[in-house]
C-alpha cells in the first residue's frame, strides 16, 4: 500500500476515529464498490462495522489485508491531510425522492414507496414524505415481525401502514452514519445531528437513539430554520392577547416567561416576540438548545453542555456582550434562574421558558428554584402558559373535523399588587392559582372555549390538552 496512490477523497470515506480503532483504511472508491485494508482484517468488531457500513451507504467492500507499516503510512497521509469530512449536500436520491413526495401526501402511499426504494434512497424517500405531510419528528420503531414508522403531525403521532422489518436495517445504518454515531455500538443511547437538504431548504435533523429488545427505536427531530411568517397574530391569539403581550414586551426591562409541556409551542411564541423587537438599534442574543428558527440580526447561540457552555454559563457570557434584549431557551436550574432575574433588573428585557402546568405556577417554580423573594417581586412583566390545539381545516362544514395546523390556547397573568403580595409571603401554588382566579384572568381552558366559538377548533382537541383545567369555570 505504501506505493499506491491514494486520492484523499477516497482516504476520507472511513471515519478517523473508527480507523484508528478498528485498524482500517479505505483506499479506493468507484461508484458503488470500496476497496478498504486492514493488517488486522479478521478483527469480528471490524467484520461487524463494515457490514454496517455497506449497508448505510449501499455500498460493495472488499477487504484487502496490509502490513502494520503500510497502514502507518496510510494514516499519516490522513492525519496531514484531514479534516476532510463529506458535506452535507442534496444526493440525486433525495432530489428525486423530494420531487416525487413533494405533491404526495398520502401515508399509505409514502409506506408503499419506502418498501420500493434501495437501501440509501430509503431515507431520503422519508425525509421528503415527512416533510410534504408536515411532520415535526419521525419515530422509527422496531418490534419482533414489523418496523413501525410514526410522524407527528400538528402534535400527533400518526402511524404509517405496518412496514417490513427488513427496511429496518437499512433505515438505522444509514441514519447513525449520517448522524455521526457509532455503528458498532446498540447498547447505549446516542444522540447525533446531521443536514438534509431537499430542493426547497435545509433541515437540520436532530437524532436520538436508544436501545430496545428489538434494536434501536430512533426519534429525529426536523428543524427547518425557517423562521418566516411567524407573527403573534397567526398563532392564534386574540387581539386582546396581543394586546397584553405587546404591552409587556414594550417595556425596557423586566422578566417575560412562558411555560408549559414540551411541544406547546412556548418558544414559537417567543420567537415571535422577538421577531417584533428585532430593530435595527436594538442588540438581541438567544441561548438556545437548540437552535430552531434563524433569524437575521439576531446574534443566537447554542449551548453545549458537554463543553461546559450551558445556559447559566452561556447568560452570564452574553450579559459581557452589552445586549438590550435576551432569550433563554429555558431555565432549568437555579443558577440559570437567579442570572435571568438579576438581568432582568439590570435593565435587560429577559424572555424565557418554564416546564409548569399554569401561568401562576411559575412563580412559585422560581422561588423553589431559590430566587430570593425580594428579588423576583416587581421584575415579572409577563407570564404566558399555552397548549397548542390542531386547527379546524374547514371550519364552517359541520360534523368534518379534519384538521391542518395548529393554534395556541393560553392563559395571561400580569402580576398586580395582590401577586406580589403573594411573591413576599412565598406562598403556595394553590394560593397564586385562587388569587389568579380571583383578579378574573381567562384561563386556558376557558381561552380553548373561546376558540371553539371561534370555530378555530373543537371541544375535543381542548380536552385533550387542558384536562386538568377548570374547563366549567368558563362563563356562560
Amino acid at each position: 500500500m505504501v506505493d499506491y496512490p491514494f486520492q484523499l477523497d477516497d482516504l476520507a470515506i472511513i471515519p478517523e476515529e473508527i480507523i484508528s480503532k478498528l485498524l482500517v483504511v479505505s483506499f479506493f472508491h468507484e461508484k458503488r464498490r470500496v476497496k478498504v485494508a486492514s493488517p488486522a482484517p479478521t478483527n469480528p468488531e471490524l467484520i461487524k462495522f463494515l457490514t454496517e457500513f455497506a449497508t448505510a451507504n449501499d455500498y460493495v467492500i472488499d477487504l484487502y489485508v496490509c502490513s502494520m507499516s503500510s497502514f502507518t503510512y496510510a494514516q499519516k497521509v490522513i492525519k496531514i491531510n484531514t479534516k476532510i469530512e463529506p458535506e452535507a449536500e442534496s444526493t440525486p436520491g433525495q432530489v428525486q425522492a423530494a420531487q416525487e413526495v413533494s405533491s404526495n401526501t398520502d401515508k399509505i402511499k409514502l409506506a408503499k414507496q419506502l418498501e420500493n426504494v434501495n437501501t440509501t434512497e430509503a431515507l431520503d424517500v422519508l425525509f421528503a414524505g415527512a416533510m410534504a405531510l408536515r411532520a415535526s419528528d419521525i419515530h422509527l420503531e422496531p418490534t419482533e415481525k414489523i418496523l413501525i414508522i410514526r410522524l407527528r403531525i400538528d402534535g400527533v403521532l400518526q402511524p404509517l401502514p405496518e412496514l417490513n422489518l427488513s427496511l429496518y436495517k437499512s433505515l438505522r445504518s444509514r441514519l447513525k452514519f449520517l448522524s455521526k454515531m457509532k455503528l458498532d455500538i446498540t447498547s447505549v443511547p446516542q444522540d447525533g445531528r446531521f443536514e438534509f437538504k431537499t430542493i426547497q431548504k435545509a433541515i437540520d435533523v436532530r437524532v436520538s437513539a436508544v436501545p430496545t429488545p428489538y434494536g434501536e427505536s430512533f426519534v429525529m427531530r426536523l428543524l427547518t430554520g425557517d423562521s418566516q411568517a411567524i407573527k403573534l397574530e397567526e398563532l392564534g391569539f386574540f387581539p386582546e392577547q396581543i394586546n397584553i403581550i405587546r404591552n409587556a414586551i414594550s417595556k425596557p426591562n423586566g422578566l417575560i416567561l412562558n411555560t408549559g409541556p414540551t411541544g406547546s409551542g412556548k418558544t414559537t411564541t417567543l420567537y415571535s416576540i422577538l421577531q417584533e423587537l428585532n430593530k435595527p438599534g436594538v442588540k438581541i442574543l438567544t441561548i438556545e438548545d437548540p437552535i430552531e428558527y434563524k433569524i437575521k440580526g439576531v446574534q443566537q447561540s447554542q449551548i453545549e453542555p458537554n463543553k461546559g457552555y450551558d445556559f447559566a454559563t452561556a447568560l452570564k457570557s452574553s450579559l459581557r456582550q452589552d445586549p438590550d434584549i435576551i432569550m433563554v431557551g429555558e431555565i432549568r436550574d437555579p443558577e440559570t434562574a437567579t442570572t435571568a432575574v438579576q438581568a432582568a433588573l439590570t435593565g435587560h428585557l429577559v424572555l424565557s421558558t418554564l416546564h409548569t402546568n399554569s401561568a401562576a405556577g411559575a412563580i412559585p417554580r422560581l422561588l423553589d428554584m431559590g430566587v430570593k423573594s425580594f428579588l423576583l417581586s416587581g421584575v415579572i412583566n409577563l407570564v404566558i402558559a399555552q397548549r397548542l390545539v390542531r386547527r379546524l381545516k374547514y371550519p364552517d362544514k359541520a360534523g368534518d373535523d379534519r384538521y391542518e395546523g395548529r393554534v395556541a390556547i393560553a392563559e395571561l397573568l400580569v402580576p398586580d399588587r395582590n401577586i406580589e403580595t403573594l411573591i413576599q409571603q412565598k406562598a403556595s401554588i394553590d394560593q397564586f392559582n385562587q388569587t389568579t382566579h380571583e383578579m378574573g384572568m381567562i384561563s386556558m381552558a376557558q381561552d380553548g372555549v373561546a376558540k371553539v366559538k371561534a370555530g378555530l377548533t373543537t371541544q375535543e382537541e381542548v380536552d385533550r390538552v387542558a384536562k386538568d383545567d377548570l374547563i366549567e369555570n368558563y362563563p356562560g
